[in-house]
């Protein structure tokens, strides 16, 4: 099992981090033995929200080794062909560190902001995955950019998984230790379906948020820009890491080992599998 670190793209205190919160974290995150540094993308939020391939970009010059990722980039909203234009120039600025997790993404207001109908998304997204490898082979031969689809897991989306991905991104946000147990042994067999070695199919868990704070009305007031209409506040209060380091400890410490994570600033990623 590996870990990675979710760069603080949101502005939880009402504005975006600055720079040097950001590359802060970045070079700590590599200082620290971190193999993933990621950042997942909104074009609108509740809250203020760095780009997620800007900030990747500023982290990539910052770095040398540390992986980067995306978690989730909104393929749908984006288009293909932008889209790819933008993964190809941060592999390369990356020096080919760049791994991609692609999601049609859950948030109305993104698709409002294209003039995208929301209940589009999945069949464009379909199409879509197709158009960016098309994208990426031509423009960029021998590319090696490894394209992780993102789902919570029904069994339609790791259908989806296991047709279109390279690997599979999972959302603790949505999801338990045991739920996402049962999603890898639908996953197993539908890879099996689609001529794919299941050993060789990595995959990783987008943690719960990161918000640290001594005073409890900040705490409740952060976790209510968390929740959102897919969860319930009671699922999500005790799995969420919002609150005084004293309290966010002692919540980790009731998780079964196999469900630990370790964060930084934001939303973080886990990297496992193969």
């Amino acid at each position: 099992m590996r870990f990675g670190a979710h760069l603080p793209v949101a502005g939880f205190g009402g504005e975006r981090p600055p720079a040097a919160t950001l590359i802060g974290c970045a070079e700590a995150a590599e200082a620290l033995g971190y193999t993933t540094l990621c950042a997942n993308d909104h074009l609108l939020f509740a809250i203020p929200w760095t780009d997620g391939l800007v900030a990747l970009g500023a982290a990539a010059a910052r770095t040398k080794s540390i992986s980067l990722m995306t978690t989730a980039a909104l393929l749908v909203v984006c288009g293909p062909a932008p889209l790819g234009s933008a993964l190809a120039a941060l592999h390369h600025l990356a020096g080919g560190r760049l791994r991609v997790g692609l999601t049609p993404g859950s948030t109305m207001a993104d698709y409002e902001a294209v003039g995208v109908p929301f209940e589009e998304r999945w069949s464009r997204f379909d199409t879509d995955m197709s158009a960016l490898r098309s994208y990426l082979n031509r423009s960029v031969p021998g590319h090696g950019i490894p394209l992780w689809v993102a789902s919570w897991g029904s069994e339609a989306g790791l259908r989806r998984v296991a047709r279109h991905g390279d690997g599979w991104l999972a959302s603790a946000y949505h999801s338990t230790a045991e739920h996402f147990s049962k999603c890898m042994s639908y996953l197993t067999a539908q890879l099996g379906r689609v001529g794919k070695q299941p050993s060789a199919f990595p995959n990783a868990i987008a943690t719960m948020y990161l918000h640290l704070t001594d005073d409890p009305a900040e705490a409740d007031s952060v976790f209510g820009m968390l929740v959102s209409p897919h969860q319930a506040p009671s699922d999500l209060r005790d799995r969420s890491l919002v609150g005084s380091p004293d309290d966010c400890v002692k919540k980790l410490g009731c998780c079964k080992p196999r469900a630990l994570r370790k964060d930084s600033s934001g939303r973080s990623a886990t990297k496992s599998g193969s």
